[in-house]
């Protein structure tokens, strides 16, 4: 298991405007190797304009050719704004590219919504558990 974590700084240039001290926002990918041939994302935090570069670099860069079988848990998001979306659609093009699948785990509002109200949401394989999601489900890969 690795933890990779981006911390967000607030704008110095803000700081003397707030009644209390800014906050870190952070968004945290926790990489989980299933092997022989999958890799499981659990991703926390805010998945945002700041963030979603990160994203999009964490995921990847961890893609290689034995990797047929990427799921990513968004469970743990508590935004996922367009530009998030963009990184799903992104890394879901690598992964058809190099022949493999992405599956996506969520369940909570702020994750469902956007995918639904931007008409995304049947552009991937959406499970509400880990559990629910099949080891090697037949995606016609192989032909």
């Amino acid at each position: 298991m690795t933890i990779i974590r981006l911390s967000v700084l607030p704008d110095p240039s803000s700081a003397g405007t707030q009644a209390r001290p800014p906050t870190t926002r952070l968004l945290a990918v926790i990489v989980h190797p299933d092997p022989p041939d999958a890799v499981v994302f659990s991703v926390r935090g805010d998945v945002d304009i700041l963030s979603s570069p990160f994203l999009q670099r964490v995921l990847l860069s961890q893609l290689d050719a034995a990797t047929s079988l990427v799921t990513v848990d968004l469970t743990g998001v508590s935004f996922l704004g367009a530009a998030g979306l963009t990184v799903l659609l992104n890394v879901t093009r690598a992964m058809v590219a190099a022949e493999s699948r992405l599956r996506l785990i969520a369940r909570t509002h702020a994750v469902l919504l956007p995918l639904t109200v931007s008409g995304l949401a049947g552009e991937f394989d959406i499970y509400p558990a880990l559990a629910d999601v099949p080891s090697f489900p037949d995606d016609g890969l192989d032909g």
